[in-house]
């Protein structure tokens, strides 16, 4: 279990790619348990119900997943799908957890306290490494260059945001 925390150590520092993990249903699965675990820690600490933060990062789990299978059969690539599915939702779930710290530090404080504007800081630079990270995972899976994975996944970001922020709207 550790070699694994720490392979997605090195795939968020860009030193290690998805074809580096073994092509696994049950490692596949236990970044899946681990993602919905993180899901509902963020949202607890970000002050929403556990079973909210369940159902968005299941919603945005499968969303990634669907949307990584149809693109990878598109370009001829499907035997990438349980690596390159694993190396993305492992990456943002270890990014998710480290994002618990400037959440917790924002909660904490008055909205016109500087400590809440250097939570904020530290969560963009969180969002910046985890869009790094989805790139360079991004760039090895479709064979592309880094800024194209920037790209994609920006896009995928804002996608996200739009379909899952819409459906879980009314929930919170």
């Amino acid at each position: 279990m550790l070699a694994i925390v720490h392979f997605f150590v090195d795939i968020c520092l860009l030193r290690r790619a998805p074809q580096d993990l073994p092509a696994s249903q049950l490692v596949l699965g236990l970044v899946i348990g681990a993602s919905l675990l993180g899901s509902m820690l963020l949202a607890m600490t970000a002050g929403e119900m556990a079973l909210i933060g369940l159902l968005q990062g299941a919603l945005d789990t499968g969303f990634l997943l669907v949307l990584l299978y149809g693109i990878l059969r598109l370009v001829d690539k499907p035997t990438r799908f349980l690596q390159t599915g694993t190396a993305l939702i492992g990456a943002d779930t270890l990014i998710g957890l480290f994002a618990l710290f400037p959440l917790s530090l924002a909660g904490s404080v008055d909205e016109t306290s500087p400590v809440r504007v250097l939570a904020a800081m530290v969560f963009l630079m969180l969002v910046v490494w985890g869009v790094t990270a989805t790139a360079h995972i991004l760039r090895h899976a479709f064979e592309i260059r880094l800024s194209q994975g920037v790209f994609l996944a920006i896009a995928y970001d804002v996608l996200s945001f739009m379909v899952i922020g819409g459906m879980t709207q009314s929930l919170g």
